[in-house]
């Protein structure tokens, strides 16, 4: 068959998934299905891949939308033999997402919000992900559609568009970090080795996620809004008199009238840090080769989150970095952690810039494998289209992890053939 030649060994290496499948006609589907995601072409939709692959549109519609196969045990498969190659303990979870653009309004869970994609609020489907870092090797964990609060009313027209796209009922709104701590959850219960969980500023903005991670012992890097409030020391709060003799009822809860030493932006701060206080750090090569050069400081500080309430937050690593703009002057980012405190500022750099693995994988994702070009409207239909386009992106990674293994053995033999050359001379 053609996608046996394009892509050998592809039939082995869906073997260990073919009892989730259940029928025959599905595993011979889904190696077409992932052919057809592989092979050249700019749209990834299920029309343009069954002529590539020579197989009915119908066939791969009905295997998205309605053939019976265990996506569960698929997903809980590909997360198993994907730990195989790549289990580290000094390894890191990656918590993103990221928006599926739509012109149209029939898709699950499309709303006007927020678009990473276009940059703006749009009308677009969002894919809440938990990414694999380990030994140099990036991987989507998992991915799930985010259910906006418009998808979750308890209206008719509601209810009319959830049982048009199938969303089945046990399925609710949950907010994007409630959704990031389910995964790492299930992280944990997989024994998945890690060191670290990284995220962008969205996720470290919300005091609920952080604190979710420190009950569960994790340790995190993210990054936080330049607008956010600090005390550089422990505070002191300084209540305000309850009024005496004042009509209606009492103020049930606390209020903190001024603290000791004060809130501070963040973007304060960080206009205030001194020339000779910037740390130059280089932390890897980027995808030309050149070194990623940083300049950043770090500190201990305390949040402040909703002071005035009288809430008091953990004391964290606040780590600052400086970059030059091509336009001149500098780009300032903030990031909050938790991680131990005798860690250098070039160690915290180094961990959270592991994030740049997930900016590959979606592109490759995106880009090269068609994760957004399904243009099925149904919940299911969705799920299975990003878990196959997870299995091709696994397909590839191993490939290219034998092909890196059999340079290094290529290379190793020449090494010991040249020395034992060179031994036989010196002897003689």
């Amino acid at each position: 068959m053609t996608k046996e030649i394009l892509f050998p060994g592809l039939t082995e290496y869906l073997t260990p998934y073919h009892p989730y499948f259940y029928r025959v006609e599905s595993r011979e589907t889904a190696e077409c299905y992932l052919a057809g995601l592989m092979i050249d072409g700019e749209r990834k939709s299920v029309e343009p891949m069954s002529e590539k692959v020579k197989t009915p549109e119908r066939v791969m519609q009905y295997f998205l939308s309605s053939a019976v196969w265990d996506e569960e045990k698929v997903a809980a498969e590909y997360r198993r033999r994907m730990l195989m190659e790549t289990s580290d303990p000094q390894g890191f979870l990656v918590i993103d997402d990221t928006g599926f653009p739509k012109k149209g309004v029939d898709s699950a869970c499309v709303s006007r919000q927020y678009c990473g994609a276009s940059g703006k609020r749009d009308n677009c489907q969002i894919g809440t992900s938990m990414t694999y870092v380990g030994n140099d090797v990036a991987w989507p964990y998992i991915m799930e559609l985010f259910v906006p609060e418009s998808w979750d009313e308890d209206t008719e027209a509601c209810s009319a568009k959830r049982k048009k796209t199938h969303i089945p009922e046990s399925v609710h709104h949950r907010t994007k970090w409630q959704m990031a701590l389910d995964f790492i959850d299930l992280a944990r219960k997989e024994n998945v080795p890690h060191l670290a969980i990284l995220a962008d500023s969205w996720y470290g903005n919300i005091p609920a996620f952080r604190q979710g991670l420190e009950s569960r012992e994790e340790n995190y890097i993210m990054g936080v809004y330049s607008n956010t409030q600090i005390f550089l020391q422990e505070p002191e709060f300084q209540y305000a008199p309850v009024m005496e003799g004042k009509r209606g009822r009492k103020r049930q809860s606390i209020h903190v009238e001024s603290t000791v030493p004060g809130a501070i932006k963040l973007s304060v701060l960080g206009a205030g840090v001194a020339d000779e206080d910037w740390q130059r750090l280089e932390l890897r090569l980027d995808s030309r080769g050149k070194p990623l050069v940083v300049e950043a400081v770090s500190m201990r500080i305390w949040p402040a989150y909703s002071w005035r309430k009288g809430k008091r937050h953990e004391e964290v690593w606040l780590m600052i970095e400086r970059r030059s703009l091509s336009r001149g002057g500098y780009e300032l980012r903030y990031f909050f952690s938790n991680m131990p405190q005798q860690l250098s500022t070039l160690d915290l750099a180094k961990v959270y810039h592991e994030r740049y693995w997930i900016e590959q994988g979606y592109q490759q994702l995106k880009e090269e494998l068609g994760l957004d070009h399904h243009e099925g409207r149904s919940w299911k239909g969705w799920h299975r289209h990003v878990l196959l386009t997870f299995l091709a992106y696994g397909y590839l990674t191993q490939v290219r992890l034998r092909q890196k293994k059999e340079r290094n053995q290529a290379a190793r033999a020449e090494w010991l053939q040249a020395k034992s050359v060179l031994a036989s001379d010196v002897f003689f």
